[in-house]
């Protein structure tokens, strides 16, 4: 046990220690625009944003940071989890500054995005409301003389609806399906919390001396056993 105990003290010294730093965002969604949701609701309108904070175009800007020289290995070094309305950012690397600044660019970068998908959500919405007003002038149209603000030219409605639902489609495009109702909280950058990630040294001393344990065991056994048989 003592042996294994020292040795197990030794490894931890030369293995390589990872430290993850963890970064948080708050995604809230205003009800006042969506009404009462199931929890399956809640949980796409939550979810598009993780596939946003969590994308390669948001990666990808921290990945430029980072000392890795593959994209896909320093992708597995990081995570989302999600706690009610808050995520969590997470980083793991053996540089523990490295590490800190690559959760602080992520946060940035996810923050950047959301807030881009935000104003894509809200332009889209408001150039639908646009031609829901030409549909209804067509509308109005048909059963009375043009309504006050509608163009007379039906050519030139035609022309505007086209024109606004091209408008609509760039748009929601561009807000990678996030809802219009999704308020996004600040960012800070302050609140990073870095913490080791590797076993510690007691855990580390403990588990090689449970195996200098066994070891002892097997070998008081082994002649036993051979010698009965």
């Amino acid at each position: 046990m003592l042996a294994g105990a020292v040795l197990g003290y030794i490894l931890w010294m030369f293995l390589p220690q990872y430290y993850t730093a963890v970064t948080r965002l708050s995604v809230s969604i205003d009800y006042n625009r969506t009404g009462k949701l199931e929890d399956l609701e809640e949980d796409r309108l939550l979810g598009i944003t993780e596939d946003i904070i969590h994308s390669d175009s948001v990666m990808e800007p921290v990945f430029a940071k980072a000392s890795d020289d593959d994209y896909q290995t320093f992708f597995a070094r990081t995570r989302t989890t999600r706690t009610n309305e808050t995520w969590s950012l997470a980083v793991t690397g053996k540089d523990p500054e490295e590490t800190a600044e690559l959760s602080v660019i992520w946060l940035d970068s996810a923050w950047d995005a959301l807030m881009d998908a935000l104003r894509h959500a809200i332009s889209a919405e408001s150039w639908q409301n646009e031609l829901d007003g030409l549909t209804r002038c067509i509308q109005d149209t048909a059963r009375t003389a043009s309504p006050a603000g509608c163009p007379d030219d039906p050519e030139e409605i035609s022309a505007r609806i086209d024109d606004y639902a091209q408008n609509i489609r760039e748009e929601l495009q561009a807000s990678r399906g996030l809802s219009t109702a999704i308020r996004i909280g600040s960012k800070d950058p302050s609140q990073t919390e870095l913490r080791p990630a590797s076993r510690s040294a007691a855990a580390d001393t403990m588990l090689g001396a449970f195996c200098g344990l066994i070891a002892a065991f097997a070998l008081c056994w082994f002649p036993k056993g051979s010698g009965q048989k």
